[in-house]
């Protein structure tokens, strides 16, 4: 035999065993992919099935990570959760200005410069999605009940909760504006 033939020959095997090879593996993850262990409740994808995965996906967070980012556990009551989101809110909020502060171009010279931002409106922004994520599981909790209860039950339709959040951002937003009209922005949370 040559060497060229030789040469094709093995090249053409190794191309054989490697398209074997990546078939195999692929029949494999789509067998591990509908595959189903024992004993768990819902493997699907996020979003399918279940209120608590509709709220999930719609709101782009678990309940599991809302309750770590407010660093509270799952049974507390709301208001201590409520205290939670409120001082962190704050705390990576824009800190408030004083006015005796840089009042003269001299005393501005003199203060030091930082470039490192004083607040984060990505943490504010996380922090009040948590709220609203802890929130929205309390009401579907509390919406079966009220459901299965009667119109003369002391749980009728004018009892649900309503969420009511302390983001004046949110609150300012939803007043309706007329055409041509400004609107000036909010004031920041604490400062009222």
């Amino acid at each position: 035999m040559s060497a060229p033939r030789v040469i094709a020959e093995l090249v053409v095997t190794g191309i054989r065993v490697l398209g074997k090879a990546t078939a195999a593996a692929g029949s494999q993850a789509v067998k591990n992919f509908k595959h189903k262990p024992e004993g768990v409740q819902d493997s699907g994808p996020v979003g399918a099935g279940s209120s608590k995965n509709k709220i999930t996906s719609q709101l782009n967070m678990s309940l599991d990570e809302a309750h770590l980012i407010l660093n509270v556990k799952k049974d507390e009551p709301l208001d201590v959760i409520q205290k939670n989101y409120d001082r962190i809110f704050a705390a990576n909020g824009p800190p408030t200005v004083k006015p005796e502060t840089h009042t003269t171009p001299a005393a501005a010279k003199k203060a030091p410069s930082s470039r490192t931002p004083l607040h984060s409106h990505y943490l504010q922004s996380k922090v009040f999605r948590a709220l609203e994520r802890i929130k929205a599981e309390r009401i579907t909790e509390v919406e079966p009940l009220s459901t299965e209860t009667s119109p003369t039950s002391p749980l009728s339709a004018e009892a649900k909760p309503t969420i009511e959040t302390s983001n004046p951002i949110s609150q300012e937003a939803t007043k309706t504006v007329k055409e041509g009209e400004t609107v000036a922005p909010p004031p920041p949370p604490g400062s009222t």
